[in-house]
C-alpha cells in the first residue's frame, strides 16, 4: 500500500510512497478523507514519493483548506516533487 498512517497528539502523519499516479491516488483519497479530523494538524511525508499526479495536487490542496492554513503541509518532498509544487502554485504547503 502506498499509504501508512500514525497519529500522535494532535497530528495525524500519512506516509505516502511510490509512484502516486491518477488511479493510485484515487485509490487513497478515501482513506485518508476517513482519518481526517478538523481538530487535529496533518503532515504527508512524502520523502518516498517518486511521483504525483495532479489528482493528488487536487487532495493536498482540499486537506489544506478543509483544515486550514498551518494545519496541513508536506514534508520532506524531493526535489523533482518539489518542483512540481513550485510550478502549480502550491509551494506554500510545504514545511521543511
Amino acid at each position: 500500500m502506498n499509504l501508512k498512517t500514525e497519529s500522535t497528539g494532535d497530528l495525524v502523519i500519512c506516509h505516502l510512497s511510490g509512484r502516486l499516479d491518477t488511479i493510485v491516488s484515487l485509490e487513497i483519497e478515501p482513506e485518508i478523507d476517513k482519518i481526517t479530523d478538523k481538530e487535529k494538524k496533518m503532515e504527508f511525508d512524502f520523502s518516498e514519493v517518486d511521483y504525483i499526479s495532479s489528482t493528488l495536487l487536487r487532495i493536498c490542496l482540499k486537506k489544506y483548506k478543509e483544515l486550514g492554513e498551518g494545519n496541513f503541509w508536506i514534508k520532506s518532498p524531493k526535489p523533482d516533487i518539489k518542483k512540481v509544487f513550485k510550478i502549480a502554485g502550491l509551494e506554500k504547503l510545504i514545511r521543511e
